[in-house]
C-alpha cells in the first residue's frame, strides 16, 4: 500500500511532524478506513527516502494517541475510524482558506516554517484563552 503522504525535507518543519500530521490528517479525512493495514516501517520508508526510525516514531506515537494498533508478526492496523470526520464541504472551505493564507504568505516572503510557526503560534493562543 502507498499511503499518499508526501515529505518536503527542506520545509523546515521536522520529518516525524510532516509523517504524522499527514496519516492523522488521511485519517481524520476517512482515507484510511478502520482495519485497514498500514504499510510496513521499511516499506514506507523507502518508499519515502527516510529513515525507518523516523517511520517506527511516527507509528509508536500515533498507537500511543490510539490511531494505529500493532499486531506482532502480522502487521499495523488503523485503530479506529474519525468519528469527527470533516465533511467534504467543510474539508474544502479548509482548504480554500489554507490555499489563501500560504499565497498571503508567499506573497510577504514567508517560509512555509515560517507560516508554520505563525498558525502554531496562533493555535496556541486560541488554546491559552480557552482555558
Amino acid at each position: 500500500m502507498d499511503l499518499p503522504v508526501r515529505i518536503d525535507k527542506h520545509s523546515g518543519i521536522p520529518i516525524y511532524i510532516q509523517l504524522g500530521e499527514q496519516i492523522r490528517l488521511l485519517i481524520r479525512e476517512g482515507a484510511l478506513a478502520r482495519g485497514e493495514a498500514m504499510p510496513t516501517v521499511r516499506s514506507l520508508a523507502v518508499h519515502l527516502g527516510i529513515n525507518a526510525n523516523t517511520v517506527a516514531r511516527v507509528y509508536h506515537q500515533l498507537q500511543a494517541d490510539g490511531l494505529l494498533r500493532l499486531e506482532r508478526g502480522i502487521g499495523t492496523f488503523v485503530a479506529q475510524a474519525n468519528t469527527n470526520r470533516v465533511s467534504e464541504g467543510d474539508f474544502k472551505r479548509l482548504e480554500d482558506k489554507a490555499a489563501e493564507l500560504i499565497r498571503l504568505g508567499k506573497q510577504f516572503g514567508m517560509s512555509s516554517a515560517e507560516v508554520s510557526q505563525f498558525i502554531q503560534t496562533r493555535w496556541q493562543e486560541v488554546d491559552d484563552v480557552s482555558s
